[in-house]
């Protein structure tokens, strides 16, 4: 039987992962705790590895299910006031920062409050202003609510963000992971959910460290 693997849908909750699947006339349900393309993307490897070694769709499907999150991609660090804290510090490119604000914005929408904080991607010198204004034009297409961008390194994120008129969220470009924590303590609400992400040139580890231990 052929292996040839299709995915129909992919749906991102801050609860983890839907990925419908089918193969052939088969259909299946695979349903992750973990949230994040990385995640989804190494579940279904899990998946087509079971399927070329003579498994059911069905029994592929539960080996990928076994997926568990990702350090430093889309993990869940939820704290007992409620706010979750997506640990995407492992995302440094363009197209990884894109594809992790695409998951927040899924996973929260009619939802929660999203915010993202955002640090300088790691780009070629002639990409810099292409990749950074690309990125806060995407905030707002996605609807994010509130954009906080850290480092004067990634300043036009911001300032892409903001030249956007139709957008009913907020975009702050601030000089250091402490001004990003002060803002975000000054704004956050039980249910939201925070995405810290592009961190590869600005670490951003000791926000995520911050954040959860002053709300837990």
């Amino acid at each position: 039987m052929s292996t040839s693997l299709t995915i129909i849908d992919v749906v991102h909750s801050l609860d983890g992962a839907t990925v419908e699947l089918s193969r052939g006339d088969e259909r299946a349900t695979m349903s992750l705790d973990a949230l994040g393309d990385a995640a989804v993307d190494a579940a279904l490897a899990v998946v087509e590895a079971a399927l070329r070694a003579g498994s059911s769709l069905d029994e592929a499907v539960l080996s990928g299910a076994q997926q568990p999150e990702i350090a430093g991609r889309c993990r869940r660090r939820a704290t007992p006031h409620g706010i979750t804290v997506l640990d995407d510090t492992g995302a440094t490119t363009a197209t990884e920062v894109r594809r992790s604000l695409k998951v927040l914005a899924d996973a929260t929408r009619g939802v929660t409050r999203s915010f993202a904080v955002v640090g300088e991607l790691v780009t070629e010198p002639t990409d810099w202003f292409d990749d950074h204004d690309q990125l806060g034009r995407l905030v707002v297409r996605l609807d994010i609510s509130q954009l906080i961008v850290v480092g004067h390194g990634a300043r036009h994120t911001a300032t892409a963000a903001g030249l956007e008129g139709s957008w009913d969220g907020e975009s702050l470009l601030v000089d250091d992971v402490d001004a990003a924590y002060d803002e975000l303590r000054a704004r956050l609400r039980p249910g939201d959910a925070v995405l810290v992400t592009a961190a590869g040139i600005s670490p951003l580890d000791a926000l995520i460290a911050r954040l959860t231990e002053d709300t837990a």
